[in-house]
């Protein structure tokens, strides 16, 4: 199937064009994610959002490139996403840390650190990539405009994910951990 009737049958919602962008792009995608971010499970991921969000938008899907560049810069697009998500989770975790005031010595700062880091990703994983994707980025500091566009969401939909988000988070870490450490981060989400 040529290019420009891969893009045709994937706009129609045509599932077996999916199958086949699938097979025929997947390897090649999961080497270029792996290549930038050297980890597998993150590059699996990448791709697999790629994948995804072209499924979800493929009625108003444009292909002005060839359909591999363009795919290619939809990795590179998630993969800074990825590095983004991993940059905001640290200030969120040196926020924590310096509001609870547990890091009294630099061991002790790199256990909490890393204590807080395991927590905010098991209580993140869980979640759908849109309320997961809207949390980082207000931590970003982002607008709800600036996310809704980034996003493609209605701007009442960012809204709506940033209080779920919060309130799952609140009840995850309530109650999956005990102790200090988990309070600078319940602070922070509860802003």
């Amino acid at each position: 199937m040529t290019e420009v009737a891969l893009i045709h049958a994937l706009k129609t919602g045509l599932s077996s064009a999916y199958d086949i962008l699938y097979h025929r792009y997947w390897r090649m995608l999961y080497k270029q994610a792996y290549s930038r971010v050297m980890d597998e499970e993150a590059a699996k991921d990448i791709v697999q959002n790629v994948f995804i969000s072209i499924w979800q938008k493929r009625e108003s899907l444009t292909v002005r490139t060839s359909l591999e560049q363009f795919l290619q810069g939809a990795v590179k697009f998630q993969v800074l996403n990825h590095f983004r998500s991993e940059r905001v989770k640290q200030r969120v975790i040196d926020l924590a840390l310096a509001k609870t005031a547990l890091v009294a010595t630099e061991d002790q700062d790199h256990a909490s650190r890393e204590m807080m880091e395991v927590a905010l990703d098991n209580a993140l994983q869980d979640m759908p990539e849109n309320m997961k994707q809207s949390f980082l980025l207000r931590r970003d500091n982002r607008s709800i405009k600036d996310i809704a566009k980034m996003l493609g969401l209605a701007e009442q939909t960012v809204s709506n994910n940033l209080s779920e988000v919060v309130k799952r988070l609140r009840q995850k870490l309530a109650h999956g951990q005990q102790g200090g450490l988990l309070i600078g981060l319940l602070v922070l989400i509860a802003k």
